[in-house]
Order: structure tokens, then C-alpha cells, then sequence
């Protein structure tokens, strides 16, 4: 298991989202980037085009959505013992863009949350 946060982590996060049937499938017919940046941490962003999905590394260019939080916050997030609901609500995270997108594309973040759980298995 790489260590969450780490590049070696979004690496993990990119093959199994590249790999995620469900996820492609969700994400047919659309073109949507996430961008995921933690204070004094590390920066990365999910591109969903069409059917293909990737987690890269680094700022994305021009996100539809940017999540904004902490270290604390963002390895609780990844480790799955934070619902990010909560987090919201509680001001640990924060959300630019338009949030219509989180209901609008709902399976595809359910999708998402997935590829999270299967980055954090042993």
C-alpha cells in the first residue's frame, strides 16, 4: 500500500481509475476535471474525457472543481475514516466551482469514492 499522499499514491490512484470499468462507463459522456490540493502538500487532479479517466499529478490547468483542505484532513479523506460530507460541513474542505456538478454526476463519484477504497486495501 503506497503511502497516502505520496506520488507513488497518485500513481496508485490513476491505475486503478484508468482501470475502473464502472468509472469509464459512468464517465461516457462526459468531460469534467477535479482538482484535489492539500496545504503544504501535494496537488492533483482527476481528468474524466469521454470515457477515459486519469489522476495526474499536479495542479490541473483548468478545473471545474477544485477541493481544498489540509494534510490532516486529506490523509483522513483518503484513508476513508472521514466522510467528505462531513468534512464539508465542518469547514475541513472546501469546494470551488459549481457544486450542481457533485449531484449532476453522482454514480461517477461514487465511482470515484471506489477507486479511493481500492488504492487503500493492503
Amino acid at each position: 500500500m503506497a503511502e497516502p499522499l505520496s506520488d507513488t499514491w497518485i500513481a496508485a490512484l490513476d491505475d486503478a481509475a484508468a482501470g475502473h470499468a464502472g468509472l469509464r462507463e459512468a464517465a461516457a459522456t462526459m468531460n469534467l476535471v477535479l482538482e484535489y490540493l492539500t496545504s503544504g502538500g501535494p496537488t492533483w487532479h482527476v481528468v474524466f474525457d469521454h470515457g477515459s479517466v486519469r489522476v495526474i499529478a499536479g495542479p490541473a490547468d483548468h478545473p471545474d472543481l477544485r477541493f481544498t483542505t489540509d494534510p490532516a484532513t486529506a490523509r483522513a479523506l483518503a484513508a476513508g475514516t472521514l466522510d467528505p460530507l462531513r468534512a464539508v460541513i465542518d469547514g475541513d474542505l472546501t469546494l470551488s466551482g459549481d457544486p450542481r456538478l457533485l449531484v449532476e454526476h453522482r454514480a461517477v463519484f461514487d465511482g470515484l469514492g471506489d477507486v479511493f477504497a481500492v488504492v487503500r486495501e493492503p
